[in-house]
């Protein structure tokens, strides 16, 4: 895949200046905090963001309105797609012993969960006690398009 290099087909190389350095802080800001909510263990929140993201039917996003619902189990874990440990590791590029002890580590949370056939899922627990680091992801999108619309 190539890609343009002209700003006039590119919005943020276009916006640039103004989009990257908002981008920088904010992004740095949000993985602090995000250590911070994983007990200073990056690892543990990039499996269990690569649990809900490869594990997300397509029709999610339609039904996700609102930060709100991802707390209410609005989609059936049998409607999920199904990740298994070696596909987290494979994705992640963490590797299979250190991914399987970041998901013993989740699971004693209450996070995520394993159904009968080996294949994990994120809880509605998850959202509950995520909620700060929700909100931080959400303040560090609200940096970004601040600074994509004060560049326009």
């Amino acid at each position: 895949m190539t890609r343009s290099t002209s700003s006039d087909a590119d919005p943020v190389r276009a916006r640039f200046g103004r989009i990257w350095p908002a981008h920088l802080a904010g992004f740095t800001r949000l993985l602090v905090r995000l250590r911070a909510h994983f007990d200073g263990d990056l690892d543990l929140a990039l499996v269990l963001a690569v649990v809900g993201e490869r594990t997300r039917p397509d029709s999610w996003q339609a039904r996700l309105e609102s930060p709100d619902r991802l707390s209410v189990g609005h989609v059936a874990r049998g409607r999920q797609r199904p990740i298994n440990t070696e596909s987290i590791a494979d994705y992640s590029g963490i590797p299979r012993e250190t991914v399987r002890r970041k998901l013993l580590a989740l699971r004693a949370r209450g996070w995520i969960d394993r159904d009968q056939r080996g294949y994990w899922y994120v809880t509605g627990r998850a959202a509950g006690d995520l909620e700060e680091a929700t909100a931080d992801s959400l303040d560090y999108l609200r940096t970004i398009l601040d600074a994509a619309r004060g560049a326009e």
